[in-house]
């Protein structure tokens, strides 16, 4: 048995790192899952964005209904589509403190809406003889878009309906 002492330099001398083949495989495989991994990243973040800007409105028409009722006075929401000239993709209402708020939604399309604005009377209802609609869509790839339905009754119920095209 040999018994010598190893120095602090050779013991490490049979260690040893990476190999150039090694790092240029992990190399490739990270390159391969950014290729294929990128789009599929970019399509699911433009899907989040379109079912968020739906959420946040079916959310902000509740919320105008429930003001309505507690503060016993009319509470409206006008909605600008994309083909309206002044000032499209956008809503606008005001909040329970009376601030008046827009919301613009940048890449997000209002398609279109029944009525340019939703009304809630003091018990709830909009009073309107039909349905209210507001679609909001977005082109998520060259084959597919999201929309988002949301639908208004008369008696202020609201609930929303998802779709591709």
């Amino acid at each position: 048995m040999d018994r010598r002492r190893r120095t602090p330099r050779q013991a490490g001398c049979g260690e040893r790192g990476y190999s150039f083949p090694e790092l240029l495989i992990v190399i490739a495989l990270m390159g391969l899952f950014i290729v294929f991994g990128g789009p599929a990243l970019n399509e699911a973040y433009k899907s989040y964005k379109v079912r968020s800007v739906a959420d946040g409105l079916a959310t902000d028409i509740r919320a105008q209904r429930y003001n309505a009722v507690s503060n016993r006075a009319p509470r409206t929401m006008t909605i600008n589509n994309q083909a309206d000239a002044t000032a499209p993709n956008q809503y606008s209402y005001t909040n329970y403190k009376g601030d008046a708020i827009t919301v613009r939604l940048g890449g997000v399309n209002i398609e279109t809406t029944s009525a340019a604005s939703i009304t809630f009377n003091i018990n709830g209802s909009t009073g309107a003889s039909g349905n209210s609609t507001v679609r909001v869509s977005m082109m998520i790839n060259n084959e597919r878009n999201d929309r988002y339905t949301i639908t208004v009754t008369p008696t202020g119920t609201v609930s929303t309906a998802y779709s591709t095209f």
